[in-house]
């Protein structure tokens, strides 16, 4: 025991002796280079570390103590951060901890998911705070009193302020889009001001000279013409073709979907995850871009703010509206949501009877299939129903359905990109039995079939930014955020091709799909229409903003977008008069 004690102290000395501290710190410096994958924000996230020792050598008194808690909190902090942006392509935001995190539903699916990440950084966590207790311990204070303790820390926090990256200082979205591990959830602490003041979108709307308002009609055309609507979304899909990495890449959607029409290339704006952020800009006809760091939060920031949306124009003309979600109500606030939008029935985990939520796609068909001969059998209305689907999502470190084997194996040298590749062909496969579904089931009402991918798999992030650089992520309009979509029809002929823009973002394809199928139009899709042709497919990135700000304007002062308490009172979800009824 006693030689125990004599090791301990031993150790303690080493690790508290000076010479010790400029090591591990230097070393930490290197560390922040890699992190930060910029230097030009290295000197704010060391100023960071200094702050940080600073605090803590003020309330213990022990210098080493203080300055390898703030390195390991800093780490911790950072590591969080990197994993995130891995899987997401969008670093920690203290948004996360407002929102996210007080969700059951998240970590549900991040235990189920990730606990092959979480579990090392929880013990790495365990580890370093019995680490931290021991060097306490072991640390002994250095006497000097607390003034001048008060004035190391004044100085260390003072270089906070003074090395804060300018890049930062203006449109801290893309920051957060960098890789900026170190340093992003601290600055993200600057958008706290948001929760009470109205960001610079809300503000740019605003000085908009006020728009003549909408009619509030619906043209739902012939009634006894009106399809059955699908959508399908394609979990974590994009076109293989687009890589040339992949070798047999070319052709692939069509290869293992024979049945599904041509694939044009769509805009996303969220990449290896977000899957809420697409659909929500699909139904509604916004860009999630325009709401800047906000995009992942707008499911709980946009509830009971936007009317008109697709689900309650098909509904206006008589649609029974359903989606289907592999997720629970409650996951990220998108059942709430949807319902706020004009959907009747959301079908979760639970009314699916799903015994997990990342199962083989033809789960979620099977489950399709027997609500739509349920509503055949039930309901005369017509039938939209979204779709989600969960196959091809990360992880990839193991084979999921592993007796499954796929023609064309390997897909790539790389385990985990093949993993994704392999998992994609089989949930192309289950699409294409989905559609050989519809077309027997077409009968005279017919059906119209519109797939899309939601975003990038993380698995696609290498051959991205082998091709676009590693700054893709930044770039909204880069190939990190290209997906496709499909559109089948059957017994239902289209009025007239969708739009020959490559690629089309995603807040277009609602109304383009309406227009082309000769679906029920209200006068904001076609608007949308004609915006979209206007700005090439382009709405964030138009270049005449102005104009998609006149239209956004349009909405609010219509009563159908409540982004500021000085809006229009927004429209309830009581069906208005249709063209044809009046």
């Amino acid at each position: 025991m006693g030689k125990s004690v004599v090791q301990l102290q031993g150790l303690g000395r080493v690790l508290c002796h000076p010479l010790t501290l400029a090591v591990v710190s230097l070393a930490g410096v290197f560390a922040a280079g890699r992190a930060e994958h910029e230097w030009l924000s290295v000197p704010f996230s060391l100023a960071l570390v200094a702050a940080l020792a600073g605090l803590l050598f003020l309330a213990s008194g022990r210098l080493a103590f203080s300055v390898y808690l703030a390195w390991m909190g800093i780490a911790f902090v950072t590591v969080v951060s990197a994993i995130k942006f891995r899987l997401k392509g969008f670093s920690l935001h203290f948004y996360d901890t407002v929102f996210v995190s007080r969700d059951p539903e998240v970590y549900r699916f991040l235990l189920g998911s990730y606990l092959h990440l979480i579990a090392p950084v929880v013990i790495a966590l365990g580890l370093g705070i019995g680490a931290a207790v021991l060097l306490f311990r072991i640390d002994r204070k250095i006497g000097w009193p607390v003034s001048a303790r008060v004035l190391v820390m004044a100085a260390l926090v003072v270089l906070v302020p003074l090395t804060f990256p300018a890049e930062a200082s203006k449109d801290r979205y893309f920051y957060y889009m960098q890789g900026r591990h170190m340093s992003a959830f601290f600055v993200s602490l600057l958008d706290l001001h948001n929760l009470v003041v109205e960001s610079g979108f809300e503000k740019r709307l605003q000085a908009v000279a006020p728009q003549p308002p909408f009619a509030d009609t619906v043209d739902c055309g012939d009634r006894a013409d009106l399809p059955d609507v699908f959508f399908v979304l394609s979990e974590s899909q994009s076109d293989p073709g687009y890589f040339p990495q992949v070798g047999n890449g070319a052709g692939f959607l069509q290869r293992f979907a024979p049945g599904a029409g041509t694939p044009h290339q769509m805009q996303v704006e969220t990449f290896g995850g977000g899957t809420w952020i697409t659909n929500l800009s699909l139904m509604t006809g916004l860009s999630a871009t325009d709401f800047g760091w906000r995009s992942p939060y707008l499911t709980i920031t946009l509830q009971d703010k936007v009317a008109g949306a697709l689900p309650e124009v098909l509904a206006r003309c008589g649609y029974r509206t359903v989606v289907m979600t592999p997720m629970d109500f409650s996951f990220v606030n998108e059942g709430p949501f949807l319902k706020s939008i004009g959907f009747e029935t959301v079908l979760d985990i639970k009314d699916i009877a799903a015994p997990f939520y990342h199962l083989r796609d033809n789960f979620y068909y099977q489950a399709a299939e027997a609500f739509i001969a349920r509503h055949h059998r039930e309901d005369g209305r017509p039938l939209f129903l979204e779709i989600q689907t969960m196959f091809p999502h990360s992880p990839y470190e193991g084979r999921m359905e592993p007796g499954l084997k796929v023609e064309g194996e390997p897909f790539s040298g790389d385990f985990q990109a093949n993993e994704y590749l392999r998992r994609m062909a089989v949930a192309r496969g289950d699409f294409q039995d989905f559609l050989d579904k519809r077309q027997a089931d077409a009968g005279e009402r017919g059906a119209v079939v519109l797939e899309f991918g939601d975003h990038q798999s993380s698995a696609t992030k290498p051959f991205v930014e082998a091709i676009a650089g590693d700054d893709a992520l930044a770039t909204p309009g880069s190939l990190a955020y290209r997906t496709f979509y499909t559109l089948t029809t059957f017994n239902h002929p289209l009025r007239h091709p969708m739009p020959d823009l490559a690629p089309l973002d995603i807040g277009f394809l609602s109304a383009s799909l309406l227009d082309a199928a000769g679906l029920p139009m209200s006068p904001v899709m076609a608007d949308l229409v004609r915006l979209r042709d206007r700005c090439g497919g382009r709405f964030h990135g138009c270049q005449d903003r102005a104009e998609v700000d006149a239209h956004l304007r349009r909405r609010v002062d219509s009563g159908l977008l409540h982004l500021f308490p000085e809006a229009a009172p927004l429209h309830g979800l009581a069906p208005l008069q249709s063209v044809d009824a009046r």
